[in-house]
């Protein structure tokens, strides 16, 4: 899997410069201003073009689906990297994906500023969801008891075309086998205008307007002034509630986690009691643990699908409590790059790595809802070995080549 390249301008200088596809944080390297980028709900790109001067442009949408695929079958989970284009608009007369176009080409945001009449999409994002389980459950045993899609990027890519006597080609400059000016015609009494801006949220402490850091693909900022962290929500920046936990390791690298409390029906486990019983865990509730409550824990980085489902399903039968304080830890931290929401559609897929015996929760799988009530960012100190990750006391090891790969995911 690889990151598409997107052309831009710094929006303070005008400065060219490129971005990968799951860059956020923008640093112009002239003027050296600092920019969160922002969309609402997704990104829409364009391809570039290489049509004569007078022909008008008809670009026509793919959606892109880039992310990881859990099917729980029963007393199994089966895992797979996704990554395609299909049409937005079903139509026999346009190519039914991009292939390696978006890989090969350089794109640019989809704004104002781009000539052109862009058609809309009739397949809506649920539809894609919908479309690409469809897609992969031909050869799955049944019944599937559940799927979700993890850490996924979903976004809308414009290829262009123009219409003579046939439907061209733009990139190519060649006709679309099949393309059909009546169907491109028709097509075009609904197309839309891209009024889709792109928003740069300033980088600075809406607290104590000190800069704010991250990585480029970071989905948080934080401030080391005032040991705040925050993220983007409705065009602006908001604090996230964090917590650490304390460690007397020398040179730690403290790993981001969300913690979740949740409600679950059809299943007792609301405290640190009901899970000992849920899990089958060897160990004997002891007095205040039916007070103490249950938090499902996810990794709030990417890594590959086998791995983040066993360090979630390890962290929340552990139940780290002790030494947890409010704040942000002063060391080497990894950078959140994986949503809060992809860690709530995760939780079903946690509960199935710790429910012991397997087939109690594959008999109430389908039917089990949950419903997350409140979350925090907790980062856990590691040791780190010449490889991996480690924290001894949980036997958890985490390989750091894996951590490296996963900006690609």
């Amino acid at each position: 899997m690889t990151n598409f390249i997107i052309e831009h301008q710094c929006p303070q200088c005008g400065a060219p410069a490129e971005l990968e596809e799951t860059d956020r944080l923008f640093r112009c390297s002239f003027c050296r201003t600092a920019s969160y980028l922002s969309a609402p709900s997704f990104f829409r790109y364009v391809l570039p073009h290489n049509a004569p001067q007078d022909q008008e442009l008809v670009y026509f949408p793919y959606w892109r689906f880039k992310g990881m695929l859990f099917s729980c079958l029963p007393g199994q989970i089966r895992n797979r990297f996704v990554d395609l284009s299909q049409q937005a608009i079903p139509s026999d007369h346009f190519p039914f994906s991009l292939g390696f176009r978006s890989q090969t080409q350089k794109l640019r945001f989809a704004t104002s500023e781009i000539n052109g009449r862009f058609l809309k999409p009739e397949l809506p994002k649920n539809g894609l969801i919908e479309a690409l389980n469809d897609r992969f459950n031909a050869n799955l045993p049944k019944p599937i008891l559940h799927q979700a899609q993890i850490g996924e990027t979903i976004s809308l890519l414009y290829a262009p075309f123009y219409v003579t006597e046939k439907v061209f080609d733009a990139i190519l400059n060649e006709p679309v086998g099949g393309g059909s000016t009546e169907e491109t015609e028709k097509l075009l009494q609904v197309a839309q205008s891209p009024n889709w801006p792109i928003q740069f949220l300033a980088t600075l402490c809406p607290h104590c307007g000190w800069d704010l850091n991250g990585e480029r693909d970071a989905l948080t900022l934080y401030c080391q002034n005032c040991q705040s962290v925050w993220w983007p929500k409705q065009g602006r920046l908001e604090r996230l509630p964090t917590i650490y936990e304390k460690t007397s390791l020398p040179n730690p690298v403290f790993l981001p986690f969300w913690r979740i409390q949740a409600d679950i029906t059809d299943l007792p486990l609301s405290s640190y009691a009901d899970l000992i019983r849920t899990a089958n865990l060897p160990r004997v509730a002891q007095p205040g643990d039916e007070e103490r409550p249950f938090y499902f824990w996810c990794p709030a980085f990417k890594i590959h699908p086998k791995r983040f489902l066993a360090i979630a399903g390890h962290l929340t039968a552990a139940q780290p409590r002790d030494g947890l304080e409010t704040g942000l830890p002063r060391g080497d931290m990894h950078h959140v790059n994986l949503p809060l929401q992809e860690a709530v559609e995760a939780l079903k897929l946690i509960l199935t790595e710790f429910v012991r015996p397997r087939k109690r929760i594959d008999d109430i799988l389908s039917a089990l809802e949950i419903k997350a009530r409140r979350f925090l960012l907790a980062y856990l100190p590691f040791e780190e070995g010449p490889h991996e990750l480690v924290r001894a006391d949980m036997r958890l090891a985490i390989s750091k080549s894996s951590l490296n790969h996963a900006h690609n995911l």
